[in-house]
Formats: C-alpha cells, structure tokens, sequence
C-alpha cells in the first residue's frame, strides 16, 4: 500500500443535524449526537476514534436544539483540538450538509465523514490508509451484516456498484456505515445552499467506476436509530467506565442488575428492582419502580 509522503487526513466532519425523529421522545430532550452513552454525550464517542486515527481538528453541523451543542462544547474545543459548527436553519440533507462546510475544510487534504449517532469499534484507520492509498473521490466504510444490505460491491475489484439498487446493478450484499472518506474535488459536484441528499453524486461516481469501498467487518457497529436499539447498545458495547456512576445514588434497598447503566447524580431510591435499564444523568427513578429495559430520561442540565 502506497500513500503519498506527508499526506494525511486530520480534520472530520460529523453529522449531528438530524432530527432523530425514531429515536423520540429522547430526541425531544436533545439532539440525537448528544444523548448519553455510557454516561457522556454519544458524539464523543465518535469523536474518540476519530482521534485515535489522527483527527485533529472537527467540524459538526447542527439543526435540531442547537443550543445544547454549547453546553457540550462551550469552548469550542475538544481534547485540544478545535470544533467548528455549522448551523443550518433548514436542513440542507446529507450533500447540503457537506457543500455548506466547504469554507471549513481543506483545499487539499481529503475529510473524514461520520455520522454522529453511530456506535462503533470498527477499524476506522484503516478506512483512511485505504482511501489515502488509492485517492478515489469517496471511500465507504461498508459491512456485510446488517438488516440494509442495499450497496452493491465488488469484493475483488473493491468498487460499489450500486446504491439501494437505484441503477439495476445489484440488489446489494453490503451496508454503508455512515463513515466515509471524500476528496475536496466533491464539493464541488454540489450545488450551493440547496436541500440535497449525497446519494445522487454518489450514484455519478459508480457511473464513472470511481467510487470505492472497503469492508469493515471487525469490531461492532450499531445505528442507533430506535430506543431498542439504544438500549441494546449498552448491553452489546464494552463499557469504558462503571457502568454506575460514582456519583450516582442507588439505594442499598434497591435492585439493579448488571446491565443496567446510571448516570452520574441520578438517584435509584428504595424498594426499586431494574433490569437492563439505562438512566440518564440527574434523574430520579421514584421509589417502588419496578422496570426491564427502560430508559429513565429527563432534561438533563449538562454532563
């Protein structure tokens, strides 16, 4: 594998502008990047491996509560490196979204895309190396399991070629991420301050045999996209920390078994018996509660 000396992929944009409409009524409290996983925001979750893969600096883009993006990133940094958003008062889909942070980006240097309700362990360096090799326009991160097999690929050329079988190609074997690597020459296959998905240029590119994937069938992945879903994350996920907080008070009366997730100053009173449960931070779950698989949520003041 040959990579251009000196050639790297250091800056990410995050998708965060979404509705969430599935995953209601937690997405009413906050938007759906920002919902807790393992007791912090499930941004940071992405943003985390980004870093590990040498990301350093990131640009999110925000519709939905946008004031509670500053509560989480009040400096507008993340672990020393800068975090720029771009607020979109209409929802400009996923090409709108990436043709309005253009002025963001750099000239030169391919971007990271990853959506920012996504769980995952894959390798994501090895999507930048793979990219980074061969500098196709756009590179998938793509699995062979999942319930949206509906990309099209060619295991021995490493081509897509077709999307959810909108050319007659491929019913399809493979499912797309959500994380994908693009040249700067794609910003300018988009027309400006326009609603418009990123499917169609990336149908133009299978088209023109430019379009390439890999496989990422190591690791977990997860869309987060309904509240099972959720909950089965935390139960499939390795926790990075206890999965109850230090600070959070659970009654020695109380019953909680070893999948359920609290929250740091959430509050589990007396008489309670929960199994597989996930309780936000700052929440009360009153005494007496007897609950499997629930989500105890609130409005949470910040983490």
């Amino acid at each position: 594998m040959h990579i251009t000396a000196g050639l790297r992929i250091s800056r990410a944009f995050i998708l965060g502008a979404g509705l969430g409409t599935r995953l209601r009524p937690l997405t009413g409290i906050l938007p759906k990047p920002l919902i807790p996983f393992f007791h912090e925001p499930l941004i940071l979750h992405s943003m985390r491996r980004c870093y590990d893969c040498g990301i350093r600096e990131f640009i999110i883009n925000t519709h939905h509560l946008a004031a509670a993006w500053d509560k989480v990133f009040p400096e507008h940094s993340w672990n020393g490196c800068p975090v720029h958003f771009s607020h979109e008062p209409l929802l400009l889909d996923s090409g709108g979204g990436v043709k309005k942070i253009e002025p963001l980006a750099s000239p030169e240097e391919p971007l990271l895309v990853v959506n920012g309700d996504m769980a995952a362990t894959f390798d994501l360096g090895r999507l930048l190396e793979e990219h980074l090799s061969r500098r196709p326009p756009v590179t998938l991160a793509l699995r062979t399991s999942g319930d949206k097999k509906n990309v099209g690929f060619d295991f021995s050329s490493g081509l897509v070629t077709d999307m959810r079988h909108a050319l007659g190609r491929d019913s399809g074997s493979c499912q797309f991420t959500g994380a994908y690597c693009m040249e700067p020459e794609v910003f300018g296959r988009i027309p400006s301050g326009e609603a418009v998905s990123i499917i169609p240029l990336f149908l133009d590119y299978i088209r023109e045999g430019r379009l390439r994937g890999i496989l990422a069938d190591d690791g977990l992945w997860m869309d987060m996209g309904k509240p099972e879903a959720y909950l089965q994350a935390h139960l499939d996920f390795p926790s990075p920390v206890p999965r109850i907080h230090p600070r959070a008070r659970v009654s020695p009366r109380a019953f909680t078994d070893s999948n359920c997730v609290i929250g740091p100053g959430a509050t589990v009173e007396e008489g309670c018996r929960l199994q597989g449960c996930v309780v936000w931070p700052g929440v009360r779950v009153p005494s007496g509660t007897c609950a499997e698989r629930r989500i105890f949520h609130c409005s949470p003041n910040g983490y």
